[in-house]
């Protein structure tokens, strides 16, 4: 729009802008109206900046929850070999404080065997494996009483461990 005379309707604009005049002709109106009024930019530029916050408050919720299982799966590993090492100290504990189930090496074995191997169904959504080994040498008969001396004494008559990796 120009402001110097004869430039194309002055002060007021153009004559396809003002409205009618005083003689009653209608203004002329340009062919091809069809662009978007500023209304309509605004609703559209309003929908996408709405969609693209969703948008990211989607992928934030989804990178905490993976973060959060990544971290709650290794404590749970942690825990697990924790628990395996409770196993084995518990197995090598004096007969009197037993389970009545352990008090012969046959009965010690099957006890913390099932014991260690529990701990794989406990903490399997971490992906351990459990590998129990709870050997009784040749010198000892599975309805022996139970002596936790002979218990990873370094003679081998007596083996405990619950490996779990």
């Amino acid at each position: 729009m120009s402001f110097a005379a004869g430039g194309g309707g002055g002060l007021w604009g153009s004559p396809e802008r003002r409205g009618p005049t005083r003689h009653g002709s209608a203004p002329r109106r340009r062919g091809g109206d069809s662009g978007l009024t500023t209304l309509e930019w605004l609703l559209i530029v309003a929908a996408v900046a709405g969609i693209a916050a969703l948008a990211v408050v989607l992928v934030q919720n989804v990178v905490s929850d993976t973060s959060e299982q990544i971290a709650g799966n290794s404590a749970r590993a942690v825990a697990a070999r924790l628990a395996g090492e409770q196993v084995v100290t518990d197995s090598g504990r004096p007969i009197g404080d037993q389970p009545v189930r352990a008090r012969t090496w046959g009965g010690w074995r099957a006890f913390y065997e099932s014991r260690c191997k529990r701990l794989e169904i406990t903490y399997g959504d971490t992906g351990i494996t459990v590998a129990p080994e709870f050997e009784i040498g040749n010198s000892l008969k599975e309805t022996d009483d139970f002596d936790n001396t002979k218990v990873n004494d370094g003679s081998k008559t007596a083996t405990a461990e619950c490996a779990v990796t």
